[in-house]
């Protein structure tokens, strides 16, 4: 394969295994740059290409720069063999999938970063805002349980298409939801949404890029 480009990123970073997911379903040879927060993007070197200081931020081998994760990750999608399947064949299709794009960082990675941010020492715990965003995530859950559990396999097209990007992308939004919050009491609830993620995650080409998931056993509330 020759090189498609690099994302410079921090570790870790869950919105971007979505975009070496796509890569590798696209046979397209994407790298990881070593990079230091708070270094490496206020270097005069990296904010001569991407002025906000940003991450994850792109750039091909042919010189072509993009920040947002989701565009980046449409681009990777749209530059090779499996694009149709990874984004639709139709115009509906392609509406669909882009809906749940949307979706997975509006409703389910916007509170399940409220619930992070504590319990990784980023801000102070909040009872109330704690409340909010738990209420925010379980909505969510609750939406993809009701719409996979009349037998989907995908979220957005035939189980002879395969999954598409719509799966991806709100898989990577839920995988810190998984290893922190999403707890056993709490999983009991969604046991269909659990299985279309646990599919979701060992399909070929997206495990290699999310690599092994953990799952919260019980959630800890952090100390005020």
């Amino acid at each position: 394969m020759a090189p498609f480009g690099k994302i410079y990123t921090y570790p870790n970073n869950a919105r971007v295994i979505k975009a070496q997911a796509v890569a590798n379903l696209n046979n397209l040879e994407l790298t990881i740059s070593d990079f230091q927060m708070g270094i490496t993007n206020r270097s005069p070197e990296f904010l001569a290409k991407f002025r906000l200081g940003k991450v994850p931020a792109f750039e091909g081998a042919d010189g072509t720069t993009l920040i947002e994760s989701d565009a980046i990750t449409q681009y990777i999608a749209e530059s090779g063999p499996a694009a149709p399947q990874l984004l639709g064949s139709t115009t509906l299709q392609r509406a669909q999938i882009r809906q749940w794009i949307l979706f997975a960082d509006g409703e389910t990675l916007g509170p399940t970063i409220e619930l992070l941010l504590p319990r990784v020492g980023l801000r102070p715990f909040d009872a109330e805002k704690e409340k909010i965003s738990l209420e925010r995530l379980e909505r969510s859950l609750g939406f993809l349980e009701e719409h996979l559990k009349d037998g989907k396999v995908w979220l957005s097209s035939s189980e002879k298409q395969g999954l598409s990007l719509a799966d991806i992308t709100v898989a990577s939004a839920l995988t810190w939801g998984f290893s922190r919050v999403i707890d056993v009491e709490m999983r009991a609830k969604y046991p269909v949404l659990e299985e279309w993620f646990k599919r979701t995650i060992q399909a070929e080409g997206v495990k290699q890029a999310f690599g092994e998931q953990t799952f919260v056993e019980k959630r800890t509330t952090p100390s005020v």
